[in-house]
């Protein structure tokens, strides 16, 4: 119960009018602004990459080795290579690395394909191919069941021997720059939260309110529980809101998972909240609020806030790989538009471990001190 009343005072600050408009207004406009300003650069020609394609196969069925094998020679000659994996080497972890735009495993039950986020372009025409060569063989089984022979002409393409003339490459959706931009100015202003969740204890110093609340017949992890819950509920409504209006007035794309991108979100809200509160018991004052803000510009400049980051390489890929903006904005990408749910374990599991790191640290020190 004391741990519900504390959330609910912090809650009231919604009534704030500086709040709402630093939370809402803020966000909106500029998803507006940048929206409008950069249109044009997410519509024009895109220049396409090598294509390069990792695959192992582990059918047993001598059809699906054999067609797939002409597959890989049509590709071939088509300008996209699709090379097996070397009995020592990872395939997903090679994508992971940005060596190759996909790994495509092939067993008796399907075709299993991992795109890399880092070029979409290339990892889109590669799984468009693949998923007509795997809608062509599904075709031809079905057909060998009734004419053998029919099913070899399917299998086989006939007699082009051109395999792009055969498929589409059609990419799927991609992120207009209204699109974008809502992710990345809703991500960002989630982090900005890390600047308000260190003055939630500060600010009941300052108004030397600290004394009477452990006065009270409250523990301090009653107070910091209650503090935490109200700040983690206040910035949810916030950004709720700025979704809705994003999707509603800007018909911003939120994909089929809108539920699991809200919840990728709220791991963002909560590791914004436990880095505030963390710096805020480890530096000073002014040194934790220095610090934090270093830290969410260099985040924002790396993590995509301003401009896409797909193409960074060498040192800033590295950087940027630190930046929880940039594993946050790339799995809401992932979900929303490859329609990959399981990207979101990892940002989540992300989120959340730092968190756990942080508020636990704060817990300590706030019990070693005599007061808040």
């Amino acid at each position: 119960m004391n741990i519900w009343r504390i959330a609910l005072k912090e809650l009231l600050t919604l009534r704030d009018v500086k709040m709402l408009v630093f939370m809402i207004a803020t966000p909106v406009l500029l998803v507006l602004i940048l929206g409008t300003i950069v249109a044009n650069g997410f519509h024009g020609s895109v220049a396409v990459g090598e294509i390069r394609v990792l695959y192992t196969n582990h059918s047993q069925e001598p059809i699906l080795a054999d067609s797939w094998n002409r597959f890989v020679e049509q590709s071939g000659r088509s300008g996209i290579a699709f090379e097996r994996v070397r009995a020592s080497a990872d395939g997903k972890l090679e994508v992971e690395n940005n060596r190759y735009v996909g790994y495509v495993e092939i067993s008796d039950t399907g075709i299993k394909y991992y795109g890399n986020s880092r070029s979409r372009v290339e990892s889109d025409i590669a799984q468009s191919m693949i998923t007509a060569f795997e809608d062509r063989y599904r075709l031809a089984s079905a057909v060998a069941k009734e004419d053998p022979e029919q099913a070899g002409v399917l299998l086989s393409g006939g007699e082009s021997t051109d395999h792009v003339s055969e498929t589409s490459v059609n990419g799927a959706r991609q992120p207009g720059a209204t699109d974008y931009y809502a992710i990345a100015m809703i991500t960002l202003i989630v982090l900005y939260g890390a600047m308000t969740a260190a003055q939630l204890i500060e600010t009941e110093r300052k108004r030397r309110t600290a004394v009477r609340l452990l006065a009270s017949p409250v523990t301090k992890a009653e107070i910091f529980a209650g503090k935490v819950a109200g700040n983690l509920l206040q910035n949810a409504i916030y950004i709720l809101v700025v979704v809705l209006i994003c999707k509603y007035m800007f018909n911003v794309y939120w994909g089929e998972h809108l539920g699991l991108v809200f919840l990728v979100l709220l791991s963002e809200i909560v590791f914004a909240l436990s880095l505030g509160l963390g710096f805020s018991y480890i530096f000073r004052e002014k040194a934790a609020g220095s610090i934090l803000m270093m830290i969410i510009q260099v985040g924002a400049f790396v993590g995509g806030s301003y401009f896409p980051v797909d193409a960074l390489s060498g040192f800033m890929r590295t950087v940027a790989d630190f930046s929880p903006l940039e594993w946050t904005n790339d799995a809401l990408l992932q979900i929303i538009y490859a329609d990959h749910a399981a990207a979101a374990v990892q940002a989540i599991s992300l989120n959340i471990g730092f968190s756990v790191l942080l508020l636990v640290a704060a817990l300590l020190i706030m019990k070693r001190r005599e007061g808040l």
